[in-house]
């Protein structure tokens, strides 16, 4: 049975449909039951899209994507996935549907932005490949996906849009994470449109944001798809490794004429990114905020280095010393200019990992929630007062008994502020304590590097970009260019 409707301009902007039995709903999709939009015009243009997906040792998640991506392969030209852990992946992942293709290419760890760049630079060999589709492995995606994702790109008015979908989360299907991301060049910091810990599906603030067009500078890498032209055009994701690679890229993309486009429909689930953040994470997450920031504005603000700054005191007044670590790392990293990135590798990031925060077994529960002072004011002036008399100090408080406090409630500008706290977060107990020497050498390191900063000439940050080029990355992963 097939329903006319008129056209979309007599009938709204969003079209959607209910069936009925009598008084109850039918579920769609059942053995007996099919419904489909069809359209009585062809395609705009012939789409062809390749799948590219960067993992390391995350097998049993991969499996899973695999298993639901092979039904919806005839709407794909390939699935590439590009291993950059444990070596012979394809004999341990089952492959169904047609093996062609499924292209499988092994590397040594270059971080998300190396992978997914090896996956792009296979894809485009293909002259078919119209667009690339980057997802992470530990995703889960819907039945029709790929299906309404070429649908999208077919009847597109522009073949220049970049389309990103939705995260929403994967233990609770009805909360919304994120709906792309916007970008403060003058502050050197991502911004989102919805809170942190997401909105629920069925609420106004989430229909809203589905129901209307949102202006994003970005899309993660989670589900985030661009024409071929883009690269052409662009070149290829700088090699940041971690974190950031997915702002630069679609930043840059941007301000080419590829905006991105948070498509109806196109959505995955993914594992909250709340539950993966250690100090590690501060360094790429600030360095390639700065990055980004100087690329936009032609050199880095100073917003953002006072922004820099301000954290790595937060970090010290809280004893979270490896984090501030982090963050001197990162700002002289963005001083080092593109030596610095180009011949950043996974033997730096290990022993990056390695500088991390003292995790226990889980304790009895009790733990405090501490007030913070209301005003922003005293919150700093409490702040400087506390890292200032932490320099002084002379004992390490490790031999303290020491305070189980809510995580949640660990901010600057508590009014009571324990020398030595057991945080609880999600089940996990995180020990910090006051150190003087750790704390005299994270501000003697981050005064030494602001100087550095301020009395050295500026880099000009255009100079990364030629780390962007098809023949820069061939190098860099043993490829011929044709």
């Amino acid at each position: 049975m097939v329903f006319a409707l008129p056209p979309l301009i007599e009938c709204g902007d969003r079209l959607s449909y209910t069936l009925y039995k009598g008084k109850r709903e039918v579920p769609l999709r059942t053995q007996d039951i099919v419904v489909d939009w069809v359209c009585d015009r062809p395609p705009e243009r012939q789409v062809g899209i390749a799948v590219v997906v960067c993992t390391r040792d995350r097998d049993t998640q991969l499996q899973v994507l695999v298993d639901q991506i092979a039904p919806q392969m005839e709407d794909l030209e390939s699935c590439i996935i590009v291993n950059q852990g444990k070596s012979a992946l394809r004999d341990r992942l089952v492959l169904r549907g047609d093996q062609e293709k499924y292209w499988i290419f092994e590397q040594e760890n270059l971080g998300g932005a190396g992978g997914f760049t090896r996956g792009i630079m296979e894809a485009l060999k293909d002259q078919s490949i119209t667009h690339v589709l980057l997802m992470d492995d530990d995703v889960e995606v819907d039945v029709d996906l790929f299906c309404r994702l070429r649908s999208a790109l077919a009847y597109f008015a522009s073949p220049k849009i970049c389309l990103g979908g939705v995260m929403i989360d994967l233990d609770h299907r009805d909360r919304l994470l994120s709906v792309g991301h916007g970008f403060d060049p003058i502050k050197a910091m991502t911004t989102d449109f919805l809170p942190r810990e997401g909105v629920r599906l069925r609420e106004m603030e989430a229909r809203s944001f589905l129901e209307r067009p949102v202006d994003v500078d970005f899309c993660g890498w989670w589900c985030f798809c661009f024409p071929r032209q883009a690269v052409e055009v662009s070149g290829l994701p700088l090699p940041l490794f971690l974190r950031g690679d997915d702002a630069e890229y679609g930043l840059r993309l941007k301000r080419a004429g590829f905006p991105t486009v948070m498509w109806p429909g196109i959505y995955v689930a993914h594992p909250h990114l709340l539950n993966q953040t250690r100090p590690w994470h501060q360094y790429y997450d600030r360095r390639n905020a700065l990055i980004c920031a100087a690329l936009q504005c032609g050199s880095l603000p100073s917003p953002a280095i006072i922004r820099l700054v301000r954290g790595v005191f937060n970090a010290i007044a809280l004893y979270r010393y490896s984090e501030a670590r982090a963050g001197i790392q990162a700002l002289q990293a963005y001083i080092d200019g593109v030596e610095g990135v180009e011949h950043w590798s996974e033997e730096k990031h290990r022993a990056l990992v390695k500088d991390d925060e003292v995790m226990c077994q889980s304790l009895e529960r009790g733990q405090v929630s501490l007030k913070v002072f209301h005003t922003g004011l005293s919150r700093t002036l409490i702040t400087v007062l506390r890292v200032l008399r932490d320099i002084l100090a002379r004992e390490n408080a490790m031999t303290t008994s020491g305070v189980k406090v809510d995580a949640a409630s660990w901010k600057v500008g508590t009014r009571r502020r324990p020398v030595r706290v057991w945080l609880f977060s999600e089940g996990q107990v995180t020990q910090l304590w006051r150190d003087p020497i750790q704390a005299r050498d994270i501000v003697t390191s981050l005064l030494r590097v602001v100087f550095f900063l301020v009395t050295r000439p500026p880099r000009k940050p255009e100079a990364l970009l030629r780390l962007a080029t098809p023949a820069w990355w061939a190098k860099r992963l043993g490829l011929s260019i044709n």
